[in-house]
């Protein structure tokens, strides 16, 4: 499982991604997900040969565990808990699951949870999560491209959260913000800013997950991966940066099975079903 630690500390960076002269990666396709994750949003590891995942917004308060080719095996319900849009999964180096009811596409919420989950704790396919209640910081709500998180990791006692931009390359940032991974009230912390220094691409973050040798922080979007890694005192990124292009679609969940492979799902779409993809690190010489 994951053990690394994040500096609390504010950054505000400036990276370019210029990709031209990449070439785009194809992932390898795993399976169809079931019917019952059709717009699966979230990922997390259950065993050695399954993943657990969920749905967003409009959907049942469930997560199920699938196999690595995509089929289901059980579905769990959440029990005494009300979700509103469940956007992105992250998983403690004890095997604890947490997801992030972040989701905020109309700006219309005023408190976000996260909800944790202790795997251990399912009985006849059902558990009641814990849950840590947060507010923003700082007005944040009434940023007209910041209210929304659709990607969440842990990170050494830290739930650290990385918000959607709604604005696009007309803003083409993201701000990063923390709560601690116990059940509460908090008001979340905001740990700094990063900036995209491409004003040719919208670049709007889906999912997060760190490597579970802590040393690979990888973010999501719907055409590309973006790993920091190399960086320095475990602040992501004050270090190196490495954009792998993909084929443009709703990628919308990732989780690292090992430090080689990765897995993603695709919502499905009109005439295609959601699928499960699956891309190897150590094939295509990532260093």
């Amino acid at each position: 499982m994951k053990k690394h630690i994040l500096s609390l500390s504010i950054f505000t960076l400036i990276l370019g991604c210029s990709v031209d002269a990449q070439q785009q990666i194809n992932l390898l396709e795993m399976g169809d997900l079931p019917l019952e994750v059709e717009e699966s949003s979230g990922l997390a590891v259950a065993g050695e040969q399954s993943l657990w995942t969920h749905n967003d917004h409009g959907n049942k308060n469930e997560i199920y565990e699938i196999s690595l080719r995509g089929e289901l095996i059980r579905t769990v319900k959440l029990t005494n808990i009300l979700t509103e849009d469940m956007e992105d999964m992250a998983q403690d180096d004890e095997g604890i699951i947490y997801i992030g009811d972040t989701g905020n596409n109309k700006m219309e919420r005023f408190k976000l949870q996260i909800l944790k989950i202790d795997p251990r704790m399912i009985h006849d396919n059902k558990v009641r999560p814990e849950v840590i209640e947060f507010l923003l910081p700082d007005n944040a709500l009434q940023s007209d491209c910041h209210y929304d998180i659709e990607a969440i990791t842990w990170d050494n006692g830290n739930i650290v959260m990385f918000t959607k931009d709604r604005c696009g390359k007309l803003d083409n940032h993201m701000v990063i913000y923390s709560v601690p991974d116990q059940p509460g009230h908090y008001t979340a912390v905001k740990l700094g800013e990063f900036y995209w220094e491409d004003h040719e691409r919208s670049i709007v973050i889906t999912a997060a997950d760190v490597s579970p040798d802590g040393k690979k922080l990888v973010l999501l979007s719907n055409d590309a991966l973006h790993f920091f890694f190399a960086y320095k005192k475990q602040e992501y990124f004050n270090g190196s940066y490495r954009y792998i292009p993909l084929e443009n679609s709703k990628k919308e969940a990732l989780v690292h099975m090992d430090d080689c492979d990765i897995y993603i799902t695709e919502e499905s779409r009109e005439y295609k079903k959601a699928k499960l993809w699956k891309l190897n690190l150590c094939s295509i010489g990532f260093d």
